[in-house]
């Protein structure tokens, strides 16, 4: 297990935030974490109550799905995601 720093992108607001999550975690729980943090930190809910979003790498030009780890999809620091 190894930490990785991501740059995760929301095109609903267009920002994008810095996170540090486990390579091995499971897109589904980094997923609701990060919407989690993102709502909090932003004081409202960005997804508007969404929970059905999608992980997307810019780096790997597509979908990752919800059951991959990110060591298995090969996402490592410095790797860049889209929730959409």
């Amino acid at each position: 297990m190894s930490k990785i720093s991501i740059e995760v992108r929301i095109p609903g607001n267009a920002k994008s935030y810095e996170f540090q999550v486990d390579d091995r975690m499971k897109v589904v729980a980094a997923k609701k974490m990060i919407m989690s943090s993102i709502t909090e930190f932003e004081g409202y809910d960005v997804f508007n109550g969404k929970e059905d979003v999608a992980v997307c790498s810019v780096e790997l030009e597509g979908l990752i799905e919800d059951g991959e780890s990110f060591h298995k999809v090969g996402i490592t620091s410095g790797s860049r995601l889209v929730i959409v």
